[in-house]
Formats: structure tokens, sequence, C-alpha cells
């Protein structure tokens, strides 16, 4: 379902197709999608993000502007590097930390699979939750305020990455970090032997983590240093994520009761 035909006309904090290809809104259509175990796309709807005026949104601006841009001069080797190791798929980029659990998950082989299934109904609730919240709030993306927004405008400022086609708050990211390290908790605990990673957008990078919310923060700051997301976004968005993972192991028996 495109959202294509409902796009609001240009206003401040409204968003508006970016750069570069200024492709149409995608994902409106998952806000409407039947959700495996919330009540209703809306249940946990965040409240709105910061207020254009406000000190905190002023200052996420201010810190894309200068750590995310394409040719930031502060922003250091590790980090361009955590950006583009973070940039793919979620999916893709969650499936090996899932698989590290699975191994060293104490539960039986049907419990470990069970646990294996509620992380994915609790992933596809999270898009589902986090495109609600997107389309409720409608939120410009950082190069869109830093270009003709509260900072002043900066018609030639561009992001290290492409922006995403859909709006700024919550980052479906962050959201999916948040879901992930509470299935990815459950099943393993949240500390571990330290595990090493790859990603397909970094080749040739591999880093090691000891536990779940490592990764979790790496999100956050990816997108920030990405030039594509406010941190405001990517934090709301990990709380979003937590409160659906959190809902999906206290209602896991809907999904996973062999009675239906």
């Amino acid at each position: 379902m495109s959202w294509a035909a409902h796009v609001p006309p240009a206003a401040p904090g409204v968003w508006q197709p970016t750069p570069d290809g200024y492709a149409p809104a995608a994902q409106y259509g998952n806000r409407v999608a039947r959700p495996f175990l919330l009540d209703s796309p809306a249940q946990y709807r965040l409240g709105p993000p910061p207020a254009l005026d406000s000190r905190r949104y002023r200052a996420d601006l201010a810190e894309v502007r200068a750590v995310g841009s394409a040719d930031s001069a502060v922003r250091t080797p590790r980090q361009t590097e955590t950006a583009t190791f973070w940039y793919g798929s979620s999916l893709t980029l969650y499936t090996e930390p899932l698989r590290v659990a699975v191994t060293r998950s104490h539960g039986s082989a049907a419990d470990r699979a069970r646990l294996v299934a509620l992380f994915h109904a609790a992933l596809v609730d999270t898009q589902i939750a986090t495109s609600d919240s997107k389309y409720t709030y409608t939120r410009w993306r950082p190069v869109t305020a830093i270009r003709t927004g509260p900072l002043g405008t900066d018609p030639a400022w561009t992001p290290l990455h492409t922006t995403p086609a859909h709006p700024d708050y919550p980052s479906g990211h962050g959201s999916y970090a948040g879901a992930a390290e509470a299935i990815l908790g459950a099943l393993a605990g949240p500390r571990t032997a330290p595990y090493t990673l790859t990603s397909p957008t970094a080749p040739g990078v591999r880093r090691t983590y000891t536990d779940w919310e490592q990764l979790t923060r790496e999100n956050i700051d990816a997108r920030v240093f990405s030039g594509i997301h406010s941190r405001s976004a990517d934090e709301a968005g990990v709380a979003l994520g937590k409160a659906v993972g959190g809902h999906a192991l206290r209602h896991a028996d809907r999904l996973l009761d062999p009675r239906g």
C-alpha cells in the first residue's frame, strides 16, 4: 500500500521525499497489517517526537549535521565503519546473533525452536508498530531539516548514506534492535561469551561482542553517523522495540500453544 497519495504539503517538520531519488514514502502498508501478537498496530504507539523548537531537537540536528555529513571533518574512521557496518537490512544483520543465541541457549531443542519462531513474529510486529508511529507523526528526515529547517538552510548538506524513503521517527533499525535484544536475552541471557559478526555492507570488517545491548547501542549511533536519523528517533525506536519484544515474551502462548 502506497502513501504517495497522502503526502501532506511541505511544512516545517513534515516528511517529504528525500535525495537522491526523492522516492515516494515506503512501508505505509505495514501499519494496517494484522500483527501476530499485538492487539493492534497502535498498541505501543509512541508519544510525539521532540518539538522543532526544543533544545533536544536542536541538539539532535546539530549532532547529525556534524557527524552525519558525507564530508564530515569530525566523524572518526571508527564511527564511519560503525555506520557502514549497520547500514544494511536489520533482518540480515541479526541473523547471525540469533544463531549465536540459539547455539548458546540452555533450553531444549523444542524450547529453542519456539523462541526462534517468537523472534521472527516479534520482529514482524515491531515493523508494524514502527510504521504506525512513523505515519502518525510523519517527522521529516534530518536531510530535509538541515537543508530547510531550524538550524538555518544548508542546501548542499548531504548525509553519509542515502536516506530511506519513510519518516524519521521512530527509527526502524532502532526498534528492530530493541525487540531483538529482548528476545535474544530470553534465549541466552543478557551476556554471553565473545562472538564475532560480519556485515555485507562492510566487507572484511569483523566485530566482537559479549552481549546483545552492544548491538543496540551501535544501531543507535550508526544511524546518526550515517546522517539519516536523529538520535531521538533512534532511542525512541529502541524503546518501542523493547516494548513489543516484551509483549511477545509475555504472550508467547498465543503463538506457541500447540492447541492453537
